[in-house]
């Protein structure tokens, strides 16, 4: 037997996290920067003779379901993502083994799940001979976790995961998304990965209960989340053109800025651990952002030159475990590993 494996990157949102989600992105348009960074989900499919199970193991979750058939997995529960997109793309009559892996932990706020669903769709495609684009994996991926499953929120994740590099994502009215690669020069390239940390605080966050929270409040009257909205969208808008121009100083006051707006957003998108960090961190850094909803998970930040020594000290003192950033220009990637019998 023939194992079918892919690879998705996370990613990081400087900028415009939460105008790709619905109802915004629908009413008034939206603009997202994100970036891929070499942080991987992983899956891998196995076809079974006819007549065996449909088995899904999680290495990194350490749980394992399985059924009959892949339209007998039941719609929610344990593992219920995976499960969501072997139903939708398993052909009837077909047995599989779906593993999936991670190198980020859950609540990372770097796109995790939005990442593994697009290796699945990968793995799956390659399995069964699809041969869909980057985009075509995105659009099912992110389908799966809207429509499928009714998860809250909104596209970029899929779409960072399965293109990769730096990118500039604009939402027009009625939320279909256009994806635009940033063209960098080297030297931008090079200084913003140098001075760019990861830090993840140790806290978990629950992104879909955030989402729920921001919805009820953009529907209050005169809520100041419809506001933020606005904000977020005009900071993506003008950090594009900085990354392109290699506006580096500015980029990292717009990363502060934006972090601002996320926590306008709602409360729940702060947290007292992530006050913590950028209190501690202070001088050392021209900017940061808390990534992905809030609430926990990674910080992204911009250090000042010669201060990345310094605040990877400063994080570590409390607790924090940080991470270098490097870009990944790939994007999903898929391969067939040799028989396993």
């Amino acid at each position: 037997m023939h194992r079918f494996c892919a690879r998705a990157p996370v990613r990081v949102d400087p900028a415009g996290g939460g105008t790709d989600a619905p109802p915004f992105c629908v009413e008034h348009g939206g603009c997202v920067v994100n970036f891929a960074v070499q942080r991987h989900m992983f899956a891998s499919v196995e076809r079974l003779p006819a007549g065996n199970d449909v088995v899904i193991r999680s290495f990194d979750q350490g749980k394992e379901i399985s059924a009959e058939s892949a339209a007998a997995l039941p719609p929610r529960g344990e593992l219920e993502l995976l499960a969501g997109f072997v139903r939708r793309l398993v052909p009837e009559g077909e047995s599989i083994v779906l593993e999936t892996d991670s190198d980020v932990p859950p609540g990372s706020g770097l796109g995790g799940s939005g990442a593994l669903g697009v290796a699945v769709v990968a793995a799956l495609d390659a399995a069964f001979d699809g041969g869909r684009s980057q985009k075509e994996v995105a659009a099912i991926a992110n389908s799966v976790e809207r429509d499928d499953l009714g998860y809250a929120g909104g596209s970029q994740d899929s779409y960072g995961a399965a293109t990769g590099g730096l990118n500039r994502i604009d939402y027009e009215l009625g939320g279909r998304e256009k994806v635009h690669r940033l063209e960098i020069d080297a030297a931008t390239r090079l200084a913003l990965e140098h001075r760019s940390l990861l830090i993840y605080t140790g806290e978990a966050h629950v992104s879909g209960m955030i989402h729920k929270d921001i919805l009820r409040s953009y529907h209050e009257p005169d809520s100041p989340t419809l506001a933020a909205m606005f904000n977020l969208r005009q900071t993506a808008q003008t950090m594009a053109k900085a990354l392109v121009a290699g506006r580096l100083d500015e980029y990292a006051a717009l990363l502060s800025e934006s972090c601002r707006n996320l926590y306008a957003l709602h409360s729940s998108c702060d947290s007292p651990t992530l006050q913590r960090f950028y209190e501690a961190l202070g001088d050392s850094i021209l900017g940061g952002k808390t990534c992905g909803a809030g609430g926990g998970g990674y910080i992204i930040v911009f250090t000042k030159p010669g201060m990345r020594r310094e605040c990877i000290r400063r994080a570590e003192a409390i607790g924090g475990n940080v991470e270098p950033v490097r870009i990944d220009w790939e994007g999903v990637q898929s391969w067939r590993e040799g028989s396993t019998a």
